[in-house]
Formats: structure tokens, sequence, C-alpha cells
């Protein structure tokens, strides 16, 4: 007797026939991804790129194309037909392929890839207003959409119905694409480590796509040196920056300048019994009440005040050798320019990004532990001013990471009790847990910094340097207790008050002590101390995004975070794109904002100039 053949196959040709459709779908979405990276990467491409651009997509296209070859195969169990498994198959693939498409018009708009932003805009209430599209616009663009449709159920069906019965050897295309992601990591970790700017640019252009990077292990190791590569690049033109020649006043009489920073300062600790030295001194200086950062992290909120732009530019200024016009000035009047960090300036890669024009700084500090680097800073910096030259104005950046770390040592926790001995962040998963006591271990710790930035100020009052100095002492950001009620801790969680709002005290031989209400942002640090000091005669607009600390007008709409994850400002709303690329929007203690109550025109207007120093 011989037993017929189940009708609709087996498991193992169920799993065949997927994968089949799977190699079908794949080579279809990489050859959008190859052109549309092609048009959008901005660079002059050569074989090599070329290459690497066709493996990426590769790479790129198998792994977004596995959720749908997952999807086709529960179908294909789910249902008797395995043509309804293949045409919801085909639909998705040709949905993804008709996103790439999309994708390679948002980014030639907006400089980034399609994300919430975006999709609130397309489909906010003010999306007719914002997007007028003409009805032949409308009508190509659904026959677009329809033939791409089209043309993967056809091939799908018509694979399924060529390949049902064939067998091959799957593990060739497996191999295949396993030397794909290999070669195409390998080539990327090369080409980030050794600043490769056409590869970079290359793999911004892929929609979310994100190789592996190794910068510190090619350099450790010997493979790259980054030093002389950095020496080496040049401009490749992408930024325009500054926008226009920059006009110096050479007659001025260069001040020292102290940049004291304290890590994770949290606004509300800023008083006589937190910070004694500092508040004493304070009564001395312009206070900036309503400070905030351009970040919720240490990156970017370095990056703006040594430039007065977004970190959205770090990669820019760091592929293309471009230092800060605030640096290149220090330079230009031989300023004796020095480091204290407690944290490595090479991760992030302050030496690099900001800094690499005086490669003779320091990057470390020596100590075992954080409280040891803080003090040990202290005292270099003290030696330092006993034996800097006098002839050169200075410049000397401390930074303090005390605050940040909760690090302290047992017989320093006396002064603020109850206090946890060390940060448990476990604990932090109880609602019903006690906040006095982490936040008197956080209290401590700026006791602690507040005393060593006080030895710090009592040195240069003592070398009779405040008649020639200005000394800036702020936090790189927030530091957040769970203020919202939201279950946030730290920073670099969102952007609300708690952790962009910091503190910043300005002294100056020339100031009228005051308290300053109104808002102001590190943004505005850089362009004060140029304008003002340095001789540069320029607008502001003309080099960064900020404003004079003495200019009192609305900072609106003001833009804060990361590449991959930023928000604008306004008002009292919070406009955030996070690193899914889900947008959100809630008001200035994180609650949602109903739809109706955003400002869609104005928010796709402040969009569109987030790359407003790139080359148009």
């Amino acid at each position: 007797m011989v037993c017929a053949k189940p009708e609709y196959g087996t498991m193992k040709d169920k799993l065949r026939n997927s994968f089949t459709n799977y190699l079908v779908a794949t080579p279809l979405l990489c050859v959008a991804l190859i052109l549309t990276t092609i048009a959008n990467c901005g660079v002059e491409l050569y074989f090599f790129a070329v290459l690497y651009i066709v493996l990426s997509a590769i790479c790129h296209s198998a792994i977004v194309m596995l959720a749908p070859g997952i999807i086709n195969f529960l179908l294909r169990i789910l249902f008797k037909k395995d043509t309804v498994a293949d045409i919801v198959f085909a639909v998705i693939a040709a949905i993804l392929q008709i996103a790439v498409i999309i994708d390679y018009f948002v980014f030639a708009f907006y400089r980034f890839h399609i994300n919430g932003f975006v999709l609130s805009l397309l489909t906010g209430p003010a999306a007719s207003q914002i997007f007028v599209f003409d009805i032949s616009l409308k009508l190509k663009s659904f026959a677009v959409a329809a033939a791409i449709i089209a043309i993967n159920i056809i091939l799908i069906l018509k694979s399924s119905k060529v390949f049902r019965n064939k067998t091959y050897r799957a593990w060739k295309p497996i191999v295949a694409l396993i030397v794909c992601v290999i070669s195409a990591n390998l080539i990327y970790a090369y080409c980030s480590a050794s600043l490769n700017s056409t590869i970079i640019k290359c793999t911004e252009a892929i929609p979310y796509y994100y190789p592996t990077s190794a910068n510190t292990n090619f350099d450790k190791y010997g493979f790259v040196d980054l030093q002389k590569i950095q020496q080496e690049k040049t401009n490749d033109g992408s930024l325009n920056y500054p926008k226009k020649e920059l006009v110096w006043n050479d007659s001025i009489t260069p001040l020292n300048i102290f940049l004291i920073v304290i890590d994770a300062w949290n606004r509300r600790t800023f008083n006589a019994e937190n910070t004694p030295h500092i508040a004493d001194f304070s009564d001395k200086c312009v206070k900036y009440t309503n400070h905030v950062s351009s970040s919720n992290g240490t990156k970017g909120s370095i990056f703006t005040i040594f430039t007065s732009l977004s970190s959205y530019y770090w990669n820019d200024f760091e592929q293309n050798n471009i230092s800060p016009i605030f640096v290149d000035r220090l330079k230009d009047l031989d300023y004796n320019v020095r480091t204290f960090p407690s944290a490595s300036l090479r991760n992030p890669a302050f030496n690099r990004v900001l800094l690499h024009i005086f490669p003779e700084i320091a990057t470390e500090t020596t100590g075992k532990t954080v409280y040891d680097r803080d003090c040990n800073l202290t005292q270099n910096f003290i030696s330092y001013i006993d034996s800097a030259d006098s002839e050169k104005p200075l410049f000397a950046w401390l930074f303090y990471d005390l605050a940040h770390s909760y690090e302290m040592p047992e017989n320093r926790l006396w002064k603020f009790q109850p206090s946890w001995k060390f940060a448990d962040y476990s604990k932090l998963l109880n609602k019903e847990m006690a906040l006095e006591p982490f936040f008197n271990l956080y209290r401590n710790a700026v006791y602690q910094v507040d005393s060593l930035v006080g030895m710090v100020l009592q040195k240069i009052e003592s070398k009779g340097l405040l008649k020639n100095s200005i000394i800036l002492i702020c936090g790189d950001h927030g530091q957040e207790f769970d203020d919202n009620g939201k279950g946030f801790w730290g920073h670099n969680g969102n952007f609300s008050d708690a952790q962009i709002g910091t503190n910043l005290i300005m002294y100056s031989p020339d100031c009228q002590p005051a308290a300053i209400n109104y808002r102001t942002s590190h943004y505005d640090i850089c362009p004060t101390l140029l304008k003002q000091y340095l001789g540069l005669e320029n607008d502001c607009g003309d080099f960064g995004c900020g404003k004079m600390l003495s200019d009192s007008t609305l900072r609106d709409w003001m833009l804060v975070g990361s590449r991959d994850n930023f928000a604008f400002i306004h008002k009292n709303h919070i406009y955030e794109k996070r690193p899914s690329g889900y947008f959100l929007a809630t008001d200035a203690h994180l609650n949602e904002l109903p739809q109706d109550s955003i400002d869609y025109n104005a928010l796709n207007e402040k969009i569109h100039m987030i790359g407003d120093f790139y080359n148009k």
C-alpha cells in the first residue's frame, strides 16, 4: 500500500519553504538599502566603500528579515493554505522596502532616520498643514507602493512553487551570511578606529545599523595610532562651522580661565549647608539659578560647554579633526592649558574630540578610588598654580567625579545622617524605600567635593589671581532622586529639570554679584567667554546655538541629549525622541501630553534646525 504524501507537507518542508521565501525577500531589501545608502551618504565613494555598503546591506537586510521569516513559518503551521502565509510575508517584506524608500527622503530632508518625531508629524493634527502633497504626487506614491507590494507577492508565490519540491543546501547561504557579517563588522571596526569618514558616513546613512566598534582596543594593541591619525585628519567640508568668517579684537588682555565642573550636581545641593565653600565664594559671583545642561549625560554636556553646539555634532568633530573655536582661541592667545580630570578624558574621548590640539594635557589622575583621584587632582592643581608660568594666561579644567560615583570612605560620611555606606542600587526597586539615607550619601559626596573646591578657590585667591581670572563652577548635568515620582534615579533617564537642571556660578574681576533667574544653559558659556573676554566680535549664531549669559531673552525649543536620544524643551513641555525611535511628549514632570496640545508646526521647524551647521 502506498501512502499519499501529506497535502500540506511536513514540518521540515514548511521550514524549508519559509527559508526559501527569506532568501528571496532579503536581496530585495538589500538592493533598496544599497541604493538609498549610496544616494544619502554624501561622500565620494571608491571601490572599498561600495564593497562595505554591499556587505553591510546584506547583513542588515538578513537581520531585519528574520522576524518576517519566523512569522511566515508560524503562519504555515497555523493555516492550512501556505498561500496565506506567503502573501502575508510578501506584504511585510514590501512594507519594509517601502519604509527604506521613505527613510531615504527623511534622511535627505532632516539628516536623521525615520523615527517617532517624524511619524508624529505625519500623523499629528497638523499633518495636513506641515506636509502639503499634490494629488498627482499622492497617486504616484500610491502606485509605487502598490507596485512594490505586487512584485513581492508575485515573486514569493512564484518562488514557493518553483522551490517547493527542490532540495538545496541551506548551509551555503548561512555560511555566506556569516562571512558578510564578520567582514562588515571588521571593516567598520578598523575604519571607525582610524577615523575613516567615508565608511563612517556610509554607516550613518544605513537606517538603524550599528556595527561593532573597538577604537580603544585597536589603539591599545597598535593596529592604529589614534593620535597620529587625529593630527593628519582634515575637515571633509560636511560641516559649515563656523557659518561666517570670524572677526577678532586682538587688543584684549587675556584673563586666566578656571573651569570647575562637578559631575552630576543636583541643583538642590547648592547652598550653605551642602556646599559652604562654594556658597561663600558665590557671594562674589553671578549666580544663574535657572541653569540647565544641554544633556542628561556627561558626553553631551561637556561637548556643549566647549562648543556651544549640541553633541549631535560629536561624530563630525571626531571624524574630521575639527577643533572648537574656543579651544583654537586659547591656542592663538598662547594660553597655558591644563586639565585635571578624576574620570578619564579618553572615554568619552574629550582629549581627541575637544582638546586634540593640546596633546600634552593630562587624561588621567592617579588614585585607587574616585575619592583618591578627586583629592589628587586638587593637589595637582595647587602644585600647578604654584609653578605656573606667570607670563602666560592660564586655562585649567578641573573635573570632579565623587558626586557621580558616591564612592565615599566611611570616615567621610559623618556630615549628613542617616546615610548609606555605599550606593546599593538594588534597593531602588523597593518603592517603600526611605529616600533620606540615599540622598544623604549623595550630599556627603557633594560636601566632600565642596571642601576640595574650597582648597582650589583658596589657592587662587592666595596667589592674587582673582584680579585677572574668570572662574566658572558648574555641574555637567543634574542628578535625580525620583523627583518626578516616575521611578527615575541618577541621570541619562529623562530630560526633566531633575536631570538636566544644574548649577552655574561665574566670577570675573568686573562682575557685579547678582542672582539671575531667567533660564540659561550650557550653550551660553562658550559665547560668553569668546565674546566678552576673548575678543570675538561675531554674532553668537555664527558659531553656536547659545546666547550671552547676560542676554535675558527666552531660551525656547532648546535641543538636549545625544544623536540617538534627544529632546526639545519648549516652555514646560518635553518632546523626546528615544533611542528606539519612539516619540514621547510630556510636561515638565513627565506626565504624557494629549496630542492636541502639541505644536506640530513649530516642532517640524525645529527638527529642520538640528542640522543647521551642516553644509546644505
